[in-house]
Formats: C-alpha cells, structure tokens, sequence
C-alpha cells in the first residue's frame, strides 16, 4: 500500500511549495506540471496547446460548436471529442500509474478524485488556503510586473478556474473542507509549518 499525497490549492497560498516539501522530507517524487507533459505526450497533444489548457475545463458541447469539431451530416452527428477532455483523460492515467509506482506528492489536476478508487494506493487529501489580500501580496513578489490590482485579478480568476475545472470533472467541491483530510491556512501558520503539519501526519500513517 502506497501513501500519495495530493495537494489541492488556493492560487498563491504557496501550495506548490508545500508540496515540494513534503516530497523532500520523504524524499519521494514530486509531480506537477510534468504530469501534464506526460499526459500529453500520451494523447499527442503539442506542448504549446497543453500551456493554455491546463487545469481548465469547458462546456464540451459548446466548445465543439466554436471550434468546429462537431458536425452533422443528413441525420448522422459527428463528435470529436475536446482536447481538453482528452487531456484530462489521458492525466488521469498518468496519475494513475505514477501512484501505483508508490509514493509520491501530486499537486492538482484532480488527483484526490482520480485515485479514490485505485488498489492499493491510500490518498491523503490536502488542501491549501489562505486569504485573498496575502495570496495577492505573494503573486505580486513573484510577478513584479504586477500591480496589486492586477495580482488581485489574477488571483481571483486563477481560482474560478480551479473551481470550475475541479466542479467540472469530479462530483465533488473544490475548496469544501469536508471533502479533504488537511486543510491548512498557510496566511495563519506559514509554509514551513504547513509542511510540517501533513509530514507529521504521515509519519503516524507510516
């Protein structure tokens, strides 16, 4: 039985971070957005569509409808499928496999949801938060050519399309605290205790 940690995030409450170091105190993988490349390279989608898709959903029907990929002829309806679909797809069983090659830390795409039912992989669940103004102030030291107002849009869009691409896929709520094993306020007791909080945690599971 394999622990897999999946982090869920807030944008810019440092949840990547969180995770990278939960993976170096077991000294165990780390997957991000290696995962997608990954997935990609599964479905053979370019790597340049894959930046602009990641971590965001559609209206599949409607997506098809602007983008030309469904179509009817006489009484017989074509659809192909949306790439963002297929990513999704073809993610998740990447995250599947890397699971089942034992422990590791996954930060986003689903995870939580995709591996809930895997054989011998046991999920602890994270989600990370914090409030909007210090998410804000983050984003801005990491995007100086942001101003707050910016930082702040980006921030609270970033985080509808969590939302949204979370909702999407899975029959669960994004961010509802019910729905995870940790959820940690990184604005209240900072990264480095964040961390700490889930490696302790772990380490009664081990």
């Amino acid at each position: 039985m394999s622990i897999v940690v999946t982090i869920g995030r807030q944008y810019g409450s440092g949840g990547l971070d969180v995770g990278k170091k939960i993976a170096e105190a077991f000294n165990i993988p780390f997957y991000d957005k290696d995962l997608v490349e990954r997935a990609a390279d599964k479905s053979n989608i370019s790597k340049d569509t894959v930046k602009h898709i990641d971590e965001r959903a559609t209206n599949s029907f409607l997506y098809s409808l602007v983008t030309g990929h469904y179509s009817v002829g006489g009484n017989v309806a074509h659809y192909e499928m949306p790439i963002n679909d297929k990513l999704f797809i073809s993610q998740s069983e990447v995250i599947k496999e890397v699971a089942q090659e034992g422990p590791c830390v996954i930060v986003g795409r689903c995870a939580d949801y995709v591996l809930r039912d895997v054989p011998d992989v046991q999920v602890c669940s994270v989600f990370i938060c914090g409030g909007l103004d210090y998410r804000t102030k983050r984003v801005m030291e990491a995007y100086p050519e942001l101003n707050q107002s910016r930082a702040r849009d980006k921030v609270v869009k970033t985080d509808k399309q969590r939302r949204t691409y979370y909702d999407y896929y899975t029959d669960h709520d994004w961010g509802v605290i019910s729905n995870y094993d940790i959820c940690l306020n990184t604005e209240r007791i900072g990264i480095d205790a964040a961390a700490d909080v889930v490696i302790s945690y772990l380490k009664g599971k081990i």
